[in-house]
């Protein structure tokens, strides 16, 4: 019995051998037979940008039990990180396969045993980097969770769910690292710019500069009454734009008496899955985490920061404050709950300090992020990662993305926050 694609073209190595060794890895069945295995996209174009994402549904026997006609069924997801295209030299770049693989295996259930079983994110069940980088994983959607319309943002019931949520990673991240900070700071010393990569591809440049670039256009043609020494700021920005972010991620925040935390790095709606109440479906009761490919041992001002300027619909921007408090509560109670001592349990105006620290990512995730959060889906384009690095599409994409009504009414006033808070200015 071969899988079976289902209408899609799918990688040789995504095959019944993969599946059996997920089984007999994840769930310890070392005698499978499979019936059948139907293999699907898992996430529709233009939801991910460093992989490919496939769906298999498995029906099998366990030959190992003595009423072996007993037949099972299971739904995993297949994480591949191709070394094709654009993609290819960036996930080497980033170390995006080798920092996923090691989450996975090695600190996301250490949180979870930490916090009595908090469930934080998918099991994984296979890693491997031959022949092809790619994680298999239980999948989220068959345990209820489902993702959410990214164009409309998180109202403030998801939005405080998931500051929860991370509230509790963090903490347990920090009594992790009293215990095993070797492979914190061995495997997640960085985010996005690799210290140790000596080639460096220049795409984040591209991505990054563009971006700012294509604002600057619209904001300069196209918004009435805008405030034009806004605009002349962000065109001084330019040409240390990319180098201001990486000195804003790159300081060392335990120098001047601020903390660290394990970061998600990318905490975004499209990498959180939610669980509703089945009686009550309006009413979410919990999220899941994934894609944990940037994950970065640094200040909470990185996920903080990134996180409120990309989730919260236009509603709930207002009250980012509640929300930071939100996730304090969350943190401080984690860290209390888990005898936490290895240093003074951070307080609410610490949180904020760190929050300011990393308040540059917060203008990079507005500017270079949420436009592609808040891209309307298009016949005219496909969003993937070739599309937001090259030529005439990468042109069309921004277009698109820059003049979108929603994200127009969102970073109006936030660019007017910024210049008020002197984060423009060179």
């Amino acid at each position: 019995m071969s899988c079976q694609a289902m209408d899609i073209a799918v990688p040789e190595y995504i095959n019944e051998r993969l599946v059996e060794k997920s089984l007999a890895n994840g769930l310890g069945l070392q005698a499978v037979r499979i019936l059948e295995c139907n293999i699907s996209r898992a996430t529709a174009n233009g939801d991910n940008y460093m992989s490919d994402v496939f769906r298999i549904a498995v029906r099998y026997i366990d030959e190992e039990k003595e009423t072996s006609q007993e037949t099972h069924t299971i739904s995993l997801v297949v994480k591949s990180l191709p070394n094709t295209g654009q993609r290819g030299p960036m996930i080497e770049e980033m170390q995006a396969y080798e920092k996923e693989a090691t989450m996975f295996r090695d600190v996301v259930p250490a949180l979870s045993k930490l916090t009595n079983g908090t469930f934080f994110a998918a099991r994984c069940f296979y890693a491997s980097d031959l022949p092809e980088r790619l994680l298999v994983f239980e999948d989220l959607k068959a345990l209820g969770y489902v993702t959410v319309n990214r164009q409309a943002g998180l109202d403030f019931e998801h939005c405080a769910l998931v500051m929860r949520k991370i509230g509790q990673f963090h903490a347990a991240s920090m009594r992790f690292a009293a215990e095993r900070l070797d492979i914190l700071k061995q495997k997640f010393h960085f985010n996005m710019f690799n210290p140790d990569y000596k080639e460096k591809s220049g795409q984040l440049n591209t991505i990054f500069v563009s971006g700012l670039e294509a604002l600057i256009n619209v904001a300069k043609n196209q918004w009435n009454d805008f405030d034009p020494t806004i605009v002349e700021k962000l065109e001084r920005l330019v040409p240390v734009y990319v180098e201001r972010l990486r000195e804003c991620m790159e300081q060392d925040c335990e120098a001047d008496g601020g903390y660290r935390v394990l970061n998600h790095g990318d905490l975004w709606s499209n990498n959180m899955l939610f669980r509703y109440d089945p009686d009550a479906p309006s009413v979410v009761q919990d999220v899941a985490f994934v894609d944990l490919q940037i994950s970065y041992y640094s200040s909470p001002g990185v996920d903080l920061n990134y996180a409120l300027a990309n989730c919260p619909n236009f509603e709930t921007r207002t009250r980012a404050d509640e929300l930071v408090e939100v996730y304090y509560g969350s943190f401080r109670d984690t860290l209390q709950q888990l005898g936490y001592n290895a240093r003074p349990i951070p307080t609410l105006a610490e949180l904020r300090r760190e929050l300011k620290r990393m308040e540059f990512f917060s203008l990079v995730s507005v500017v270079s992020v949420l436009p592609i959060v808040l891209m309307d889906h298009t016949d005219k384009l496909v969003a993937n990662f070739e599309n937001l690095t090259n030529g005439k599409d990468a042109d069309k994409a921004r277009e698109i993305q820059y003049n979108g009504v929603n994200y127009q009414r969102i970073v109006r006033p936030m660019l007017i926050e910024f210049n008020q808070r002197k984060m423009l200015d060179v």
